[in-house]
């Protein structure tokens, strides 16, 4: 009798890491699904992904495939690791094919710009409320995930028994898995710990010290829980794995990707350039979609807002600076809730 299959869409760095962690423990066979031709024969025929890690051998229970219809069958989950912005159309494609049945677990982190929503309320609207989705989120860098590294992450759901069953399917010695249910604020969080983390990017290019990217990182964060009340998201969920934990990790962490950009728009780098000749930087375009909201609901969140100047040119460094220590005195706050609305 085969084993019970797992499907991971995406064969990118997180896709390459989630399906490892879904073949550890030999429990499963992973159906990768990939677009590339040379990364299904390279892992179907020597077990490495040609285009990424390719140092690391993959599980033999590990099989690419360029063919949807073969990477969904007989699946009793499917692991969504596309970037945010890819995942809606992929979706959209393949809605006839998913089964409802069995649980999909969103990796990607930020909101989706064309919609202007965050992925479980664009899935709600497609699948008319159907499909059993899950958010995994926390402080996980997917090369980490390769080298065994013992990670901890947040498998969120609105039905306990379906976190429950993601996470006894995916933990392992080296990855532990904890369960909630607050589906969104585990995506907002997600989602703006990489526009704080450009901002620490911007800080470490300008050659500012520990001091000045810890302070950010802190109040970024009392930033992140007054945009989540738009969504009367839990407090308590910024607090945890998928809020200062991946904040800490994104902001502080040398292997992410939106820091990277950060420091490379404060040393000078054009924003076309970056993004022309760069891997996906999540944090840009929820940046770009948070501003927004912030404005049209008049949140105070003037750290986002820099952040969001310095990176389209509108402030230098300088100029960030002393928009952000310059403000108006006041005293420190901890009840980041409706109260704080508007509030300077």
């Amino acid at each position: 009798m085969s084993l019970p299959k797992i499907t991971v869409v995406g064969s990118g760095q997180f896709g390459t890491a989630l399906a490892k962690v879904a073949s550890f423990t030999g429990k499963y066979r992973v159906s990768m699904l990939t677009r590339s031709e040379d990364v299904e024969v390279c892992v179907n025929q020597i077990r490495r992904n040609p285009t990424i890690y390719t140092e690391f051998k993959l599980h033999p229970n590990i099989i690419a495939t360029r063919d949807t219809d073969e990477a969904l069958k007989d699946t009793t989950m499917i692991i969504g690791c596309l970037p945010a912005q890819i995942t809606p159309k992929w979706l959209e494609e393949n809605k006839d094919k998913i089964p409802l049945d069995v649980p999909f677990v969103n990796c990607a982190k930020g909101m989706i710009v064309e919609k202007e929503m965050f992925m479980s309320q664009w899935v709600e609207k497609l699948f008319d409320g159907k499909m059993k989705y899950c958010m995994l989120s926390g402080p996980s860098f997917a090369e980490e995930m390769m080298r065994e590294f013992p990670t901890l992450v947040v498998v969120a759901s609105k039905d306990q028994k379906v976190a429950e069953y993601v996470q006894t399917a995916l933990s392992s010695k080296f990855f532990r898995c904890y369960t909630q249910e607050d589906v969104i604020g585990v995506e907002v969080a997600g989602a703006l710990k990489n526009v704080i983390a450009i901002g620490a990017g911007l800080l470490e290019g300008f050659g500012f010290g520990y001091n000045t990217i810890s302070g950010l990182i802190s109040v970024g964060s009392a930033e992140i829980q007054k945009f989540a009340t738009i969504y009367k998201a839990n407090p308590r969920t910024f607090f945890g794995l998928a809020g200062i934990g991946d904040l800490m990790l994104t902001g502080f962490g040398k292997l992410s990707r939106n820091r990277t950009f950060g420091s490379r728009i404060a040393k000078g780098e054009k924003l076309d350039y970056i993004l022309e000749n760069s891997p996906t930087v999540e944090g840009l375009p929820t940046l770009n979609v948070v501003m927004k909201y912030i404005e049209s609901h008049d949140i105070n969140c003037p750290i986002i807002k820099v952040i969001y100047a310095v990176v389209h040119g509108k402030l230098n460094k300088e100029q960030a600076m002393e928009k952000l220590m310059l403000r108006p005195a006041r005293a420190e706050e901890f009840d980041y809730g409706v109260s704080e609305i508007g509030k300077e």
